[in-house]
């Protein structure tokens, strides 16, 4: 079974990898930061949990994933921005459906919407909600004295 740190790693593992993003977090939504300091790195990932469900062969997770970038001024950026990040999210999605890590898969069709202006921090980009499952675990695997 995949536990929730560990898919954050193997999420981290993609956006180090991916050429385009600069910086990943994960944490609560509530947590999330201030995006428009001067000093953050662009575009960014930010995993936030929503759900998990136990089965008895399977475990999911419900995350939303954000990928934000910085909109210019005078908006002449904003375009670029929404494809880039939504390229990027797709990228994600086609990384855990199709990769190497037989013991992670995304569920259903994940759904993709767009971020203007997202919480006035003057940043834009898309939010994706996906499911990733993984294999479950059989009582002999509880870690008992």
């Amino acid at each position: 079974m995949t536990s929730y740190i560990s898919l954050l790693d193997k999420i981290e593992v993609f956006c180090n990898a991916h050429l385009q993003i600069q910086k990943y977090k994960g944490e609560f939504k509530e947590q999330m930061p201030n995006f428009s300091t001067m000093d953050e790195k662009y575009p960014l990932v930010f995993v936030t949990p929503l759900s998990s469900t136990s089965m008895r062969e399977v475990h999911q997770h419900t995350l939303e994933i954000y990928c934000v970038d910085i909109i210019q001024k005078d908006r002449a950026n904003i375009n670029t921005i929404v494809s880039d990040c939504e390229l990027i999210l797709r990228d994600l999605i086609i990384y855990f459906r199709e990769g190497d890590d037989l013991s992670l898969d995304i569920i259903g069709d994940p759904s993709i919407s767009f971020l203007n202006n997202f919480d006035l921090d003057y940043v834009a980009g898309v939010v994706a909600t996906i499911t990733f499952e993984s294999n479950g675990y059989e009582d002999c695997e509880i870690p008992f004295s």
